[in-house]
């Protein structure tokens, strides 16, 4: 007796590890997003581009910073210059000398030249910062498109091997009723030919299940044959109206974001090269050495206080800013034109959920019926007074109902995911 307690504590051991390694083994959605998410080259693309637009912004804040310049070189002249003074000429300098100096210079005023660029760099990385936002959804609706697919096609196998079981059994009990002389050979024949077109539907099922998650592992970056184990999804719809819906995603949707900051970075650089031809005053001074025996003084120190305006450039300036100003205006009309686009995702997510959700109420009502249809069909066969045929057909009404459900049902859930995503959600 404690022999036996014993070998069912270890088999009760054995069965619950088998459990919690197949529970380990299968995959969640958020683990998938996380996978795809840390392989997509299209994101570790867009990161470069986010390191270039930081670079950027530390390019334009360096502008205020003070410059720091060293010269040095040798100079050889062919003849000691020289200068006339009262009917005689003396030399003024060697004919070859070192020069070297130090000059810093810092802007003090740049007509918001400097202040403009900088908040265009900033609005610059704030747009591929949405950029990136933006891919990292679509990436993440793909993965989910993916992932219900294979789940979709996971029952839909299901439905055909059940499909094979049951035309098994029905060929089976006509079979021995044939043997028996109790019916004729169509009926057998009629039965044979529906198993072997369910077999057929069984393979291109478990092609089909094939392919979509060789599907799912190409997204997540991963060897096609790779296996794939992965946890059902149940699916909660959002309760909010769809003009609850539509305002959430205006708010929300990081396309929207970019092509603002799109927007604002042009106009700061518009108004940046139009600040050129503003006033521009600099303070800048340091040393400078001129090797010259004649000179009294070849080190000399310097301070300087300048002021530049260039009043007119041939419009140069001007035109240059209106044509980013007018690119501002084309990212604009884009954005307006996008905004629409939202609202019909929005609206179009919104009734495919709703269509989805009634077709599953439908679906499960005719299952129910298709389910009663055949056990009232297959009882008056055997009772001798309906037909092989109506057994054969409603084992058909049967398995079409199913496929009915099942494709209701995830066309449910990708109605849902896509919802999200038009709200901005994932």
């Amino acid at each position: 007796m404690i022999r036996l307690k014993r070998y069912t504590l270890c088999l009760f051991f054995i069965l619950t590890n088998f459990l919690i390694i197949d529970t380990a083994l299968a995959e969640t959605l958020e683990a998938a997003w996380t996978i795809s998410i840390a392989n997509d080259h299209s994101l570790k693309a867009i990161e470069h581009s986010r390191e270039a637009a930081r670079f950027e912004v530390s390019a334009a804040k360096g502008a205020r910073l003070p410059k720091l310049n060293l010269y040095t070189g040798y100079t050889y002249l062919s003849d000691e210059p020289a200068a006339y003074f009262a009917g005689s000429d003396f030399v003024t300098a060697d004919d070859a000398f070192l020069t070297y100096h130090a000059k810093i210079s810092v802007p003090l005023y740049t007509h918001f030249r400097i202040t403009n660029g900088i908040e265009a760099a900033e609005s610059n990385l704030e747009a591929v910062n949405f950029q990136k936002k933006v891919l990292t959804q679509n990436i993440k609706l793909q993965v989910a498109e993916a992932y219900i697919r294979v789940l979709l096609s996971q029952q839909k196998g299901e439905v055909a091997e059940s499909h094979v079981k049951s035309l098994s059994a029905i060929a089976d009990d006509i079979q021995n009723r044939y043997d028996q002389g109790m019916v004729a050979i169509n009926d057998l024949l009629a039965a044979k030919v529906s198993l072997a077109d369910a077999k057929q539907k069984q393979l291109n099922a478990r092609n089909l299940l094939d392919t979509a998650k060789a599907a799912y592992n190409r997204i997540l970056v991963r060897s096609l044959d790779a296996p794939v184990e992965i946890e059902s999804l149940e699916f909660t719809a959002p309760v909010d109206s769809v003009e609850a819906l539509t305002k959430q995603a205006i708010e929300t949707r990081a396309e929207l974001g970019a092509l603002s900051k799109q927007i604002e970075a042009l106009e700061k650089n518009a108004a940046a090269q139009k600040a050129v031809t503003g006033p521009q005053l600099f303070l800048s001074g340091g040393t400078e050495y001129t090797e010259n025996s004649h000179q009294v003084h070849e080190d000399l120190w310097s301070a300087n206080l300048s002021l530049s305006w260039d009043i007119f450039d041939g419009n140069i300036s001007r035109h240059k800013s209106s044509a980013i100003l007018n690119h501002a205006g084309s990212v604009r009309e884009k954005r307006m034109d996008f905004e629409s686009m939202i609202r019909l995702q929005v609206r179009n997510s919104w009734l495919k959920m709703q269509e989805s959700r009634q077709r599953i109420k439908v679906a499960e009502d005719a299952l129910k019926q298709a389910d009663e249809n055949l056990n009232v069909s297959r009882n008056r066969y055997q009772e001798g007074v309906g037909t092989n045929t109506d057994v054969l057909n409603a084992e058909s009404l049967r398995i079409n109902s199913r496929v009915n459900y099942e494709t209701a049902y995830y066309d449910f859930g990708l109605a849902i995911m896509r919802l999200k995503r038009a709200t901005g959600e994932i």
